[in-house]
């Protein structure tokens, strides 16, 4: 009997993240990249603590849409035309979303909040198709397409409405979205996420963040010239760099590759604060 292209993926073995998934990284890097930028240029790379406030409020919605695609793909992954069309429309979203992003608390919120309801819509699509086609999989799938439509609507009534509220419902929406696994949580233990195919999805853009911190690097000595305090910022940067990739991997290879997961929602989550912190370090 031929195997539905979306059954669950989270048994196969040796599993590894595609070429779309490795370019669907590198442009949230870009977002991310150009969110970093907005943390510290206005203020000369001082950050204040209205700044890291703006900061969060943005890169929690741009996580989560990473976050939204990487754990379907961890549990479905169909590979067929339709579902790397859906993957290159998000793509299309997060692009928008760093478009937007610099001016998203001003002129720029209302096409930050429309780029974040495109996202999120595809990935309702996404999760119809697995409603549609796999009865046995309808309580998990639906309560996920009932969660994220909720928030994803919520985010679109925040474009008809002026700051401050605007940012209210956002929160709002991203609460609901959070609460979407969490009241999930007896369901999801049933089907587990990938044991070898998460922590690896996790770890490409943990380096890939790590790699824009090198380019940090490089760009403050271009910039300051060849000085010793510049020289021996940079040595410092790269070794600080340099550690926490030692410390992250070897704990990613002791305690998450081959590891039962369950629903997994522990280390999703806690990677919110190691991306939050690479990105600000």
């Amino acid at each position: 009997m031929r195997r539905n292209n979306l059954d669950l993926k989270t048994n196969e073995k040796d599993r590894k993240a595609t070429w779309l998934e490795l370019f669907y990284d590198l442009i949230y890097v870009i977002v991310i990249a150009k969110l970093t930028h907005h943390l510290t240029h206005p203020h000369h790379h001082h950050i204040t603590p209205t700044d890291f406030a703006i900061f969060m409020g943005l890169f929690v919605p741009v996580w989560w849409a990473w976050t939204g695609h990487t754990l379907f793909a961890n549990r479905f992954d169909p590979d067929d035309t339709f579902h790397r069309l859906l993957t290159l429309m998000q793509m299309f979203g997060a692009v928008m979303m760093a478009v937007f992003i610099d001016d998203a608390f001003g002129k720029g919120g209302v096409g930050f909040a429309l780029s974040y309801v495109f996202i999120r819509t595809v990935l309702i699509i996404m999760y119809l198709r697995v409603f549609i086609s796999n009865k046995s999989l309808r309580p998990v799938s639906g309560r996920f397409i009932t969660g994220f439509s909720i928030g994803a609507a919520i985010w679109l009534i925040s474009v008809f409405v002026d700051p401050p509220l605007r940012y209210f419902l956002w929160a709002a929406g991203l609460l609901i979205e959070f609460a979407t696994p969490w009241v999930s949580h007896r369901l999801l233990n049933k089907i587990s996420v990938h044991a070898s195919h998460l922590p690896e999805r996790l770890g490409l853009l943990t380096i890939i963040v790590m790699g824009e911190a090198v380019l940090s690097v490089t760009n403050g000595i271009s910039t300051t010239g060849w000085t010793v305090p510049s020289v021996v910022a940079s040595v410092s940067g790269f070794l600080l760099l340099a550690s926490v990739w030692w410390l992250y991997f070897e704990s990613l290879e002791r305690s998450l590759v081959g590891a039962e997961f369950g629903a997994g929602q522990l280390t999703i989550y806690g990677h919110l604060f190691v991306y939050a912190g690479l990105v600000i370090l």
